[in-house]
C-alpha cells in the first residue's frame, strides 16, 4: 500500500510540471486573430524577457526592458552586454536606444501562414547605429536580434503585448 502511494506521488511529480510546461493555456481565436491585427499594423511591445549577449550567459528579465513598435515609430532602451569595439565615453550611450525615432519598417509575412512575421529597421541613439530584425510569432512569442555598425551583438526573447488590452498574449 505504501509503495502504491509513493508511486502515484512520484507519477504526480513528474507529469504535473511537463503538461504546466506544454502550455495548458491556448489562445481562443479572438485573441489570436486580434494578436495577428496588432502585428500586421503594427501595433505591439515586445516585454523582454531573456536578454542573450553574444559570447555571454542569458539573463532573465522581468519586465523591465521592453520594444514599443507604433506604425513607423519604434521606443526602446534595449541593455548591451559585451565588449565594445570602440571607444566609449561617459557621455556616449552604449544600449540599444531608439526614443520615438521614425525608422523605414520593412516587413516580410511570406511566413504568415506558418505564423511567423518578420520586420527589419535601422537607426538608433547612440554612438552606434543597429540594425534591428524582429522574429513575431502569432503564438504571442517574439525574438529580437540587433547588429551594429561597429560589429557588436545582441539578441532577447520577448512576449507580444497588445497596447490596447495590456495583456500578454
Amino acid at each position: 500500500m505504501a509503495m502504491r502511494f509513493l508511486k502515484n506521488i512520484l507519477i504526480c511529480l513528474v507529469v504535473c510540471p511537463v503538461l504546466f510546461s506544454c502550455g495548458i493555456y491556448r489562445q481562443t481565436a479572438e485573441e489570436r486573430l486580434a494578436l495577428i491585427e496588432a502585428i500586421e499594423q503594427p501595433d505591439v511591445i515586445l516585454d523582454i524577457t531573456q536578454i542573450l549577449p553574444f559570447g555571454y550567459p542569458s539573463r532573465s528579465s522581468t519586465g523591465e526592458y521592453a520594444l514599443r513598435i507604433q506604425g513607423n515609430k519604434v521606443n526602446t532602451r534595449l541593455p548591451f552586454i559585451g565588449d565594445s569595439r570602440v571607444a566609449v565615453f561617459s557621455t556616449d550611450e552604449i544600449s540599444i536606444v531608439f526614443e520615438d525615432e521614425e525608422v523605414e519598417l520593412q516587413h516580410d509575412f511570406s511566413g504568415a501562414d506558418h505564423g511567423e512575421y518578420q520586420f527589419l529597421f535601422k537607426g538608433g541613439k547612440g554612438q552606434d547605429k543597429w540594425k534591428v530584425y524582429l522574429q513575431l510569432f502569432d503564438s504571442g512569442n517574439a525574438y529580437i536580434r540587433c547588429t551594429s555598425t561597429s560589429g557588436r551583438k545582441m539578441s532577447y526573447v520577448a512576449n507580444i503585448v497588445i497596447p490596447e488590452h495590456g495583456k500578454k498574449k
